[in-house]
Formats: C-alpha cells, structure tokens, sequence
C-alpha cells in the first residue's frame, strides 16, 4: 500500500477536515498524482479545496457534456463492491487490499479462476485482463494473488520473486512446484513463471519473467504512470472551464527501447527522456550533460557506456532552454537473453542526476515470420547516417508518451522478419480498438516483399487516419499472416489520442557513429560480453575473434585465450601469434 502510507505522510503535517484528509489518503489516493496531491496541500481554503476536488473529478469524466460523471459514479461503485468482497485480506476496508486495489484500478477481471480446493495449494486465485489503456503493460496480462500461509488474505504474487515453490504447502522444489501445477492448471503453471501470454518462460532453472514486474508496477504506481498522466494533463487542457490551475512541471525521467535485427544481428535502440523545467541547461554558456548506460543481466553488469555530449549557447537566451525537455539517444549490440538497461544523465549546469530502467528481452533468431515491437513516431525524415532509430534510410522520432493526435494521423513503425520467403507480399492488418467503448477500426494492406534483405528483414512505415478518434487511450493490434502457412503472428501497443496544442520542442542528441573497424570492434566485443553472461561461450569466443581480427588489441588475449581453453578449441592459436 505504497500510495496510502506515502499519502498519509505527507499529510500527517497538515491539519486538514476529515472529507479532505480521506481525499487525499484514501481510494481516492490511487487515482491521485503527486503532482495534483502537492497542489492540493498548496490551497488555503475549504472553498478552493472543494473546487479542486469538483475539477478532479471533471478532468477524468470521459463525456463530459453528458451532465453526469460515469467515471467517479464507476469508481465508487468499484470501492463498495472492494469493500464487501475483500475486507477479509486487510481485516478491514477491502479496497486496500491487493484484490481491491486491482479490481478498482482495472474493473472486472475478463477472466477468474479460483483455485482453493487443492489441499496441497495455497488458495490462488488468477484474474486475466485486458489492457485498460497503459501504454506500459502488454495487451492482455495475468494477475496471480495467493493466500501466503492460508490464514493472512490473498497478496500478490510475483514471479520473479516468488516463484512457483510459494504455491505450494509443502517442500516442493521449483521444478516439482511447477509440474504440480501443471497437472493441476498448464495456465497456473505458466502463470507462476510469467503474467504476460506468450512470453516465453524458463522450464531449466524455472526462474520467474522480471518483465512481468511491469503488470505489478502498473497497479501499485498506477498514478504514476506515464500514459495515465498524459491522459490526466490533455484532459486538463481540454477542459474548458477550468476552476482550479495545476502546474505540471515536476521532473519526470522516461526510457523508451525499441529492438530491431540489422544484418542479422539484435540491435537494442533507445531514447531516454528527461524533463525538468524548474532546473537550468546551461551554465557559462555551454549545455554539459552526462550520460552512463550500463547493460545488466542476472543482476550482474555486461558492459558500460559513457557519453558527454555538449555544446554552446548563447547566454543571453540560456532560459529559454529549461522548459525543453532533454533527449539523448543511442543504439547498443545485444544477444538473445533478458536484460536490464539502466540510463543515468547528469545536467552538470544544475548538478543533478537523474536514473531510469526498463527491463527487455532478446529472442532466438526467428524461424518463420516474426514482427518486431510496434514503434509510435512523431517525425521521420530521410537520413543515410548510421544513428538510432534509423532504418530503411529513414530517421524516426519517437512519440513522446505513445501519443498522437486526430488531426496528424497514428505514425508508425515496425520491423517484419521474413526468412525463407518467396511470396511477392504478405497481408498485414491493422485494428485499432478501445476496450472500455467496444470501438474497432480495421485497416488492410498487402505489404511488397521486394525491400526485403538479404535476411529476409524489412521495416515498414505507416501513417493511419484517426481523424474519427476522439481523445482517449486505445490499442494497436498488427496482424501479419504468412502466405505460405497461413499463421497469424500479431504484435500490440496502447497510444493515447491527445488534442492538438502547442508542445515543448525537445532537445535531441541522437548519438551518430562512424561504421569504422575500431567502432565495430567495439560492438563485436561488447556482443561478446552479452554472450558470456547468458553462458554461451562459444558464441561469445565468435564475437570475440571478430572483434580481435578488425582491432588486434592486446587486452583481448587473455580472454580470447581463456575461451579457448573453455571451448575445446586449443589455447595458442595462431590468431595471437
């Protein structure tokens, strides 16, 4: 109950009437931002508090021109149904339970199984949903709560930390917790090593999917998520008699990843965010930022870099600078395995630094058709360079927040993975949809395979008209159908549809590279250290040789030699002679 012990913290100072107090601490404290809590606590009458309250409710109230509030009526009625159905969890108001707080948040489940008459089982309980709008959770998802002793109430269940032995009464090791389950429920057991469908789950040492402490993270910070607080700010500007004024100029820190195969090879692109309009860019008439991005796998670092990018300005014009956000982006070597990437960038003219990670993951090389992650673009333009986010000799900007509006069209972006194929093209269709409104729009195309490389890859951009779309969250669904098999193989992403209005012009450093040997030396050794860390050492020693061949740099020896000996291969070959 993060949200309601940080609430009442910040509250506990101020002396405030009861009503608002259970405003600001109580259901209410999920929908909330700290942005919105700190205004709150800025107002110094019982009057303007009632106005700030009557206008919380206004900016979320999808038809407001209805007379009525769907949303706040919707709300309370989930936080009464909370109350009577999971009081027992909390030994108290249901809505603060982990249950509660799920079903308030994202409404009935699509799907509930219960699982409570196994006597060697927990009580379980797993809910299937689909994505309510977040941009930062898959298109459909499990929640899995589970009675921890069978006498303390349902709580979450987290796969990567849990794991599948929590199930289970007795000294089952992961392995035998796991086929329990799956003689019980194949789903369960799935379920207990990822939230997520069709994630590929890991049956050798049944490790739980990190990546489903996003679907976590979305309920317990749902008020801090980023589409939902874009949601929030637009439907603030659209508001056309605004009574209370907020000012959203806290910072705020985004990464966003973006994997495509180039020549084969995986390539992670990303591009991190960071917005801070209280704090200066420049100092001495130069903007100096600092940037680390540090490859994690298994809790262990991979590899490390480092960029200062910096330029002059003129002093006289520096403020100008501070309400623009900041972009840096880069493009890192990975191999198939899960990973974490950590972003740290320093602004030396306020001396601050900000950190942010996102966890992802890297398949085998595909077999059949596979459609890489749908990107959402603001901009593209020609651009030959070798630079992130540039494909098919096109550089594309991604949108900020997956947003998008009516008027411009849905811009996107995704990679179509081919190998073997003979067909001269391949049907894709494009659905977009509102889950909550039953809204659907189809698009279709036959997409020509000429542009294909010579590994079967190639990047396809499409701009849909949405000018139908009122302002709202919806999903895209792409759906590509092999000519050959007939198989269906689909990709998703939730956008928001904003109004048009006038944004804050980011800077942007796309951090360009040179495609020399020494720069693909580079890449060829840190592609090495990923394959190490997954265990895979003959591919790493590969990548390694590759490496030494276009740099023959001494440090590499020791590796490349130990390798070697690690592989069968001989130690002393004549590449280091």
């Amino acid at each position: 109950m993060l949200g309601v012990l940080w609430a009442c913290s910040a509250t506990a100072a101020i002396k405030l009437p009861e009503r608002y107090k259970e405003f600001l601490a109580g259901p209410t404290s999920y929908l909330i931002t700290k942005t919105e809590h700190a205004a709150f606590l800025a107002l110094k009458s019982d009057e303007d508090r009632d106005r700030f309250i009557d206008h919380f409710w206004a900016i979320r109230n999808p038809a407001p021109e209805s007379g009525s509030n769907e949303f706040r009526d919707e709300f309370y009625r989930r936080v009464a149904w909370a109350n009577a159905h999971f009081g027992n969890d909390v030994g108290g108001d249901g809505w603060r339970s982990d249950r509660g707080r799920t079903y308030i948040l994202f409404g009935k489940p699509q799907g509930t199984t219960s699982y409570v008459f196994d006597q060697q089982l927990y009580p379980i309980e797993l809910w299937f949903y689909a994505n309510p709008g977040l941009t930062e959770l898959p298109a459909f998802f499990y929640v899995l709560f589970f009675d921890r002793d069978g006498i303390g109430g349902y709580h979450f269940y987290h796969p990567y930390v849990d794991g599948p032995d929590k199930l289970v009464r007795s000294g089952y090791t992961k392995a035998d917790a796991y086929q329990y389950l799956r003689n019980v429920s194949p789903e369960l057991a799935r379920a207990s090593l990822s939230l997520i469908p069709g994630e590929p789950v890991d049956t050798d040492t049944f490790s739980g999917s990190m990546d489903s402490m996003s679907i976590l993270n979305a309920i317990q910070g749902y008020n801090e998520m980023r589409s939902y607080i874009s949601l929030v700010q637009n439907r603030a500007l659209r508001l056309e008699r605004v009574t209370s004024k907020i000012h959203y100029d806290l910072a705020r820190t985004n990464l966003l990843t973006f994997l495509a195969r180039e020549k084969g090879q995986p390539w992670l692109h990303y591009q991190v965010e960071v917005s801070d309009p209280s704090q200066p860019k420049a100092e001495a008439g130069r903007v100096c930022y600092e940037i680390a991005a540090r490859v994690f796998s298994n809790e262990q670092l991979v590899f490390e870099r480092t960029d200062a990018p910096t330029f002059a300005v003129d002093p006289a014009t520096a403020d100008d600078l501070k309400p623009r956000p900041f972009v840096f982006e880069d493009r890192l070597p990975v191999t198939e395995g899960k990973y974490r990437l950590t972003v740290s960038v320093r602004n030396q003219a306020a001396k601050k630094t900000y950190e942010v990670s996102r966890v992802f993951s890297v398949g085998p090389p595909p077999s059949g058709p596979e459609l890489s992650e749908i990107l959402i673009v603001a901009d593209h333009q020609p651009d030959g360079r070798v630079r992130p986010f540039q494909f098919g000799g096109f550089k594309f900007l991604p949108s900020p927040g997956a947003q998008a509006t009516a008027a411009r069209g849905l811009s996107i972006c995704y990679e179509v993975s081919l190998p073997g194929q003979h067909a001269d093209e391949i049907p894709v269709e494009y659905v977009i949809g509102n889950v909550g409104t039953k809204f659907r729009k189809t698009f279709e195309e036959k997409l020509p395979l000429g542009r294909t490389d010579s590994y079967g890859a190639l990047f396809n951009a499409k701009t849909l008209q949405i000018e139908d779309l009122t302002a709202g969250s919806y999903q895209l669904v792409v759906r590509l159908k092999d000519p050959a098999s007939g198989k269906i193989t689909a990709q998703s992403v939730s956008f928001v549809v904003v109004a048009s209005g006038e944004e804050r012009r980011p800077l942007v450093i796309s951090q360009g590279r040179t495609p020399t040997p020494e720069w693909e030396a580079a890449n060829d050794y840190e592609r090495a250290l990923c394959w190490l860390a997954q265990g895979r050492e003959r591919e790493a020693l590969e990548a390694l040789e590759s490496s030494w061949n276009l740099s023959k740099k001494a440090a590499l020896e020791p590796l490349l030699r130990h390798l070697y000996e690690r592989t069968g291969r001989g130690s002393g070959r004549p590449i280091l002679n």
